[in-house]
């Protein structure tokens, strides 16, 4: 197994939003990507963290673009009282094994999730995603119908169908540029992330996490989000009950062009926008989405 951790500084800090101890991060753990899918990989093993009880419904988690299994440090130790907590680390992300195809599609994440399930033996589950995630999550929901119970998803963004092929090159050329430097580097976007208000600690620990992207990942995932799907022409396959959490400073993913027009969309769809958040209310307001999570996860 390997623990990962951070610099003592971190570690050991209080958070400041809640006066507590920072939780810890449970081990990486590591599973077989299944022998008939390999041909699709670049290698054979998935990487993920989980807490919680075993005999409990999974809740999978589902991180950003530029972001891993250890983006949930809040949610795994929170939410793991009643749940099996299980945050996977997407393909090209800190040691899951890459997609082979350079543009993989909403179909390619959908079946890459299917994989890690198949790997983990899961089969029906919960689904809480982040931005890039909250895509695999609805491509994996209109694939893979009624194996989703619930989903909750914040900073989430829909499909960008007919796109100009001039805006998609204009946002490759972006994130290229972004990740140019290397993963290290890659921490600098933290302000793009959080809203004005976040404490310095909290702009640190993502930081951090950033700081854990591969690029050739990160590229992939970013021609994934430029796809030709859209979510409200598949939304007949995603019927369960869904939670928007949006923050109402997100920048990145804006709600008026995102979650709101999935909770228009979607059958069983709704909107909860927090202010004083960002891209990821998770981090930075993890006792409120935390709350939010647990009351509708048990409704």
């Amino acid at each position: 197994m390997i623990r990962i951790v951070f610099a003592l500084v971190v570690t050991l800090m209080t958070y400041a939003a809640h006066a507590q101890p920072l939780p810890p991060l449970p081990e990486l753990r590591f599973a077989p990507i299944p022998e008939a899918s390999r041909p699709h990989y670049t290698g054979d093993r998935f990487s993920y963290m989980e807490s919680g009880r075993s005999d409990a419904l999974p809740l999978v988690l589902l991180h950003g673009v530029g972001a891993n299994s250890m983006h949930w440090r809040f949610q795994l130790a929170a939410l793991s009282e009643t749940r099996h907590v299980i945050a996977w680390n997407a393909p090209g992300y800190i040691l899951s094994d890459n997609l082979v195809k350079d543009s993989p599609d909403c179909r390619d994440y959908a079946d890459s999730l299917a994989d890690f399930l198949a790997a983990l033996k899961i089969g029906r589950l919960e689904i809480m995603a982040n931005s890039f995630g909250s895509r695999v999550a609805q491509c994996f929901a209109n694939y893979y119908p009624g194996r989703v119970t619930k989903m909750v998803l914040t900073g989430s963004a829909t499909g960008r169908k007919d796109m100009p092929e001039e805006e998609k090159s204009r946002i490759i050329a972006m994130r290229q540029q972004q990740v140019a430097a290397g993963g290290y580097g890659f921490g600098a976007r933290v302000s793009a992330l959080l809203s004005k208000q976040a404490a310095p600690e909290t702009a640190a620990l993502v930081r951090e996490v950033l700081r854990a992207t591969n690029p050739r990942g990160f590229m992939q995932a970013v021609r994934f989000g430029l796809g030709d799907y859209y979510t409200p022409d598949f939304a007949e396959h995603l019927t369960m009950p869904i939670l928007l959490i949006q923050g109402a400073e997100d920048h990145v993913n804006p709600t008026e062009i995102n979650a709101a027009v999935l909770e228009k969309a979607l059958p069983n769809a709704r909107l909860v926008v927090l202010d004083g958040a960002g891209h990821l209310p998770e981090v930075e307001a993890p006792g409120r989405v935390n709350d939010l999570i647990s009351a509708f996860l048990t409704e």
